[in-house]
């Protein structure tokens, strides 16, 4: 999946829910790497938003797998509501080529995993 700039500064929206003056092209800019920051945002804080409102495929496409391994860190991962945080230290340590424990790959641990990453349920339009 490839996707435009409109639909990247589409998906800008749904990370400026707090209507900061931010322009769109300033927070893909800062998302780019361009340019280290915009009024309320940098990147870590666009990285956390992005994890906290958008679906897997969107951020992977919008960061790059380089980006995310370096950005996620564990100061940024306790800035990650709770709730979350387990789901993306999997998603993480999958990218990170760490070894996965498939004690914890049952149906419970599988199912409560498997609409952030492995569908397109949520889509923001």
């Amino acid at each position: 999946m490839k996707l435009t700039h409109a639909e990247k500064l589409n998906l800008m929206k749904t990370l400026n829910w707090n209507f900061c003056k931010d322009t769109l092209e300033d927070m893909l800019a800062v998302i780019e790497g361009k340019i280290e920051s915009s009024g309320c945002f940098d990147r870590e804080k666009l990285f956390v938003q992005s994890i906290e409102r958008l679906p897997w495929h969107y951020i992977m496409e919008l960061w790059g797998v380089e980006a995310m391994k370096r950005l996620y860190t564990p100061q940024l991962k306790r800035r990650i509501r709770p709730q979350l945080r387990e789901a993306y230290d999997f998603a993480f340590s999958v990218l990170q080529g760490n070894p996965i424990s498939t004690a914890k790959w049952g149906t419970k641990h599988y199912t409560s995993k498997r609409y952030r990453f492995f569908s397109n349920k949520g889509n923001v339009s």
